[in-house]
């Protein structure tokens, strides 16, 4: 069964189509090692409870705090229906697998924000940040709202910091998650809006005071439509990427430095290195930048377009080069659509989702080590497991944590883990 989230039926159609020399040797594609003796455990599936107040399509994945509860939200669900239409959740789960709602949102109120996509992140005092794509007092580019940035506090109290569209060109529709400094401001982009109306990069001050940083432009070289979330290096400079433009009109990497300069890293083509970058990049400690996209043929493939996972490593002269470390194809039971985050382990080894394919057709759970050597970790579809894998992993004391958008006890999607081998 194959599932889409919202965000890439947004990236393939409508709005625009949002959708260097890679190294990698056709040897990569050889069909992918299946893991042994590993077992993946549901820790909770929505829906569960009778109706959907708990939430429903978890899409944005998890952060986990210092004693291993984790933290996330639901596209829809919530205490305010009782099915699957409402405006979404943020929800905590222990780690023995108990769930509870810290925040409903309520679908059609007009202050409040529905629909949040992406994933939440915590400060040291345990509050929560995100966004939600809809809902606020404004409405410059949609109706009933175009999308708020809040705070969840460890109590449940929501704080709306910023009301998307509160001045012509605003940003609106914020679709990916935040990020913090040490000084408590705020990062992010929206997908919509902005000067050039295909969206912003933002900083918000801990009271909420917006700065538009950067104005997207589909003008064939600059990037548009981001909906990732940024990272931020230790020296403050912001990375992030957008799912269409550039010269490859595809996608792109980008970079803020700390001092305000932007400039693209890396354009997509569409072919050999993919398109439409689909997830949060992770950076290493020798500033190497990881991370995936949703369509693309890769190194090697005769039709492939179902995705690749890429690096990019800066050289002294300032410029950025990519290596595929893999691709995906479409033979029978391979991982199709990498759409989550890619994360290290202890061993140096990458772990990430791909949203489709596998043995039994919802979506993998991959394993590429430093070698190079790709691995199925887990297949998922098979009898109430979770299907359609695409939020942000988290990688918790030697132990996998991830949402599946679908599957589950109720169809309406999991909180799964996964303990590798060591």
């Amino acid at each position: 069964m194959k599932l889409r989230s919202r965000q890439s039926i947004s990236q393939g159609i409508g709005r625009g189509t949002v959708a260097m020399l890679a190294i990698t040797l056709c040897t990569a594609l050889a069909a992918p090692r299946l893991a042994v003796a590993q077992t993946e455990t549901v820790l909770y599936s929505f829906c569960s409870v009778g109706n959907c107040n708990d939430g429903a399509f978890p899409v944005g994945g998890l952060v986990a705090d210092t004693t291993g509860n984790l933290y996330g939200a639901t596209l829809y669900g919530g205490a305010s229906t009782s099915n699957w239409v409402g405006g979404g959740v943020v929800f905590k789960l222990t780690p023995a697998g108990d769930e509870s709602v810290l925040y409903s949102f309520h679908n059609g109120v007009p202050l409040d924000g529905y629909w949040p996509y992406g994933p939440f992140t915590m400060d040291a005092q345990g509050n929560l940040y995100g966004t939600t794509e809809r809902g606020g007092p404004h409405s410059i580019h949609v109706s009933r709202g175009d999308g708020i940035a809040l705070k969840v506090s460890p109590d449940g109290t929501e704080t709306i910091l910023h009301s998307f569209g509160a001045f012509n060109s605003d940003g609106v529709q914020p679709m990916g998650g935040m990020v913090i400094d040490a000084k408590g401001n705020i990062y992010g982009t929206t997908f919509f809006g902005g000067a050039n109306i295909v969206g912003t990069l933002f900083k918000l001050t801990a009271n909420g005071v917006e700065t538009v940083l950067h104005n997207f432009a589909n003008n064939g070289v600059d990037g548009y439509y981001p909906s990732t979330s940024p990272i931020m290096d230790k020296n403050g400079n912001l990375y992030g990427t957008t799912g269409s433009g550039g010269s490859g009109a595809v996608g792109t990497v980008f970079e803020l430095t700390a001092k305000g300069r932007y400039g693209i890293l890396h354009n997509f083509s569409g072919e050999r290195d993919g398109e439409i970058p689909s997830s949060t990049l992770t950076l290493d400690s020798q500033g190497n930048l990881y991370g995936s996209t949703y369509r693309g043929s890769g190194t090697c493939c005769t039709d492939p377009n179902e995705g690749t996972v890429f690096k990019l490593t800066p050289s002294s002269n300032g410029s950025w080069q990519e290596t595929v470390l893999y691709n995906f194809t479409n033979q029978t039971g391979n991982c199709q659509h990498p759409a989550s985050n890619v994360v290290f382990g202890a061993s140096g080894n990458l772990y990430g989702t791909a949203n489709y394919g596998g043995a039994w057709g919802g979506g993998c759970l991959f394993e590429i080590s430093p070698a190079g050597e790709f691995t199925v970790l887990h297949a998922f579809g098979q009898g109430t497991d979770g299907v359609g894998p695409t939020g942000n992993l988290v990688f918790y004391e030697g132990n996998l944590y991830g949402t599946t958008t679908g599957g589950g006890e109720s169809s309406q999607g999991t909180v799964f883990k996964f303990t590798p081998q060591k």
